[in-house]
């Protein structure tokens, strides 16, 4: 259905505002010709939009949708001609979000650093241990630690750094329930699992034919950190999977040891998780460059 896009310019004045009179100034406009686009609009969605009385005004449920849409259209236009008209300046807002704890002490030097190289661009950061979703919650890019494939196809998403993760007790809990020879056998040991990141159970692991494997596993013990993971295992309440790089000091020191299997846990990742588009905004790709620059080791 072919909309005058006029109209809908009038729309979101009128709407933003919460005036007809205020939208007219602002429009340099009369009222009546602002109260007529309106209805002009309305006949063309074949929806009512706005609901009037003398003494005031509310959008219905339609106009509301379509307030929020029109203004990320504008939004996004006044990027694109500004990214037109200078090239390399990135302007508008990127909203971003974080694994908290480690992500944030990853990442914490590098967005300060992107600030400064975009001064004008605006950078919301979030914080958040739980996977958010990007379409609905109006987020830019998602950055989260992953394990395995990602199973929302509706996305698009990009590695930008790999550990290597290793399988690990206490010698205490080894000595207590015997040394697992097979990853099936893991399934009826105590477990560390995560509570939520990472969509806690099960276990993924990769087989000698680099085909991923999941096993559940019986976790009484669950939490939504590598710290909490780490002190938890190094106590002998569980076998746990964790970062080798985390936790290679302690693998050293004897504090840890290393229950190695035919299959290899699936590695942690950190995703950069977007949704899906025939081209990315400059300021999203700008990022994703930046971020792959600095971690130039990851493959793609």
């Amino acid at each position: 259905m072919p909309v005058d896009l006029n109209l809908l310019k009038v729309f979101v004045s009128v709407a933003s505002l919460g005036s007809f009179a205020r939208a007219a100034q602002q429009l340099v406009m009369p009222t009546s010709t602002v109260s007529r686009s309106i209805k002009q609009l309305e006949e063309q969605l074949n929806c009512r939009l706005i609901e009037r009385t003398t003494r005031r005004m509310r959008l219905t449920e339609q106009g509301s949708i379509l307030l929020k849409q029109s203004q990320k259209l504008y939004l996004e236009l006044d990027e694109t001609l500004e990214q037109i008209s200078h090239p390399n300046r990135l302007t508008g807002t990127l909203r971003i979000t974080v694994p908290s704890e480690a992500g944030s002490l990853l990442l914490a030097e590098l967005l300060a650093d992107f600030a400064l190289l975009h001064p004008q661009l605006a950078i919301h950061c979030d914080t958040q241990l739980m996977p958010l979703d990007v379409i609905k919650d109006d987020i830019d890019l998602l950055l989260t630690f992953h394990r395995g494939e990602l199973e929302n196809s509706s996305y698009h998403s990009r590695i930008i750094q790999s550990w290597e993760s290793v399988v690990v007790a206490a010698p205490s809990l080894i000595m207590k329930t015997g040394r697992p020879n097979n990853i099936a056998e893991l399934t009826n040991m105590p477990c560390i699992s995560s509570f939520s990141a990472l969509f806690g159970q099960p276990w993924i692991f990769i087989n000698q034919k680099k085909q991923q494997q999941k096993i559940s596993i019986n976790s009484q013990y669950r939490v939504n950190s590598g710290i909490l993971a780490k002190a938890a295992a190094l106590k002998g309440v569980g076998y746990a999977i964790l970062a080798q790089e985390a936790c290679q000091l302690d693998i050293k020191q004897g504090l840890l040891e290393v229950i190695d299997f035919n299959e290899k846990p699936a590695p942690i990742e950190l995703r950069a998780i977007y949704a899906s588009r025939s081209s990315l905004s400059l300021k999203i790709d700008a990022f994703l460059k930046y971020l792959t620059e600095k971690f130039p080791t990851t493959e793609q």
